[in-house]
C-alpha cells in the first residue's frame, strides 16, 4: 500500500501543528502568531528522521538518532563503536522500545540490520522500517497490524 502525495502532506501538516502546540506549551506567553511551524520533509533520510523524532517527542515519548558511522578526529577516521545493524532511531513510548530504520527509495535492509530486527523483536521491542512519514505514522499508530 503506497501513500499518496496528499496523505503525506496531511501527515506532515499534522506534525507542523504538533510542533506549534509543543512550542506554545513550552512558551505560553508568546503571542499566537509569533510561532511559525518548522519545515518538514520526508523526501530525504535526514528529513524523514527529523519528522519521526519530533513526532515521537511531541507524542510524549523519547527518541534519539543513532550515528553508527564513526567520525573524523584530528585528521584520522575513527571507527564507530555502535554495533553494525543498529537502527537509525531508538525510541521509547509508554514503556515500549522502538528501533526505527529509515530507508529512502530502493534502499534495503542489510543482513546486519535483519539480524538486529530479529534481536529487537525477540526481546519484546518493535522494529520498524520507515520509508515515508505517512507510512510511519500509520504503522506507529497501529504497530500490530
Amino acid at each position: 500500500q503506497h501513500s499518496t502525495e496528499e496523505d503525506s502532506m496531511r501527515a506532515l501538516q499534522r506534525l507542523k501543528e504538533m510542533a506549534k502546540d509543543h512550542t506554545h506549551k513550552r512558551y505560553p506567553n508568546l503571542p499566537e502568531g509569533a510561532v511559525s511551524a518548522p519545515k518538514y520533509t520526508d523526501k530525504t533520510a535526514n528529513g524523514l528522521t527529523k519528522c519521526i523524532i519530533d513526532y515521537i517527542r511531541f507524542s510524549g515519548g523519547y527518541a534519539t538518532r543513532i550515528n553508527t558511522t564513526g567520525q573524523m578526529r584530528q585528521g584520522k577516521w575513527v571507527k564507530g563503536t555502535t554495533s553494525k545493524g543498529t537502527a537509525d532511531i531508538h525510541a521509547c513510548l509508554i514503556g515500549v522500545h522502538y528501533s526505527i530504520e529509515v530507508k529512502i527509495g530502493k534502499d534495503r535492509l542489510s543482513e546486519y540490520q535483519k539480524d538486529t530486527q530479529r534481536k529487537v523483536e525477540s526481546a519484546g521491542g518493535i522494529y520498524m522500517i520507515a520509508r515515508n512519514f505517512e507510512g510511519f505514522v500509520d504503522h506507529f499508530s497501529h504497530p500490530n497490524q
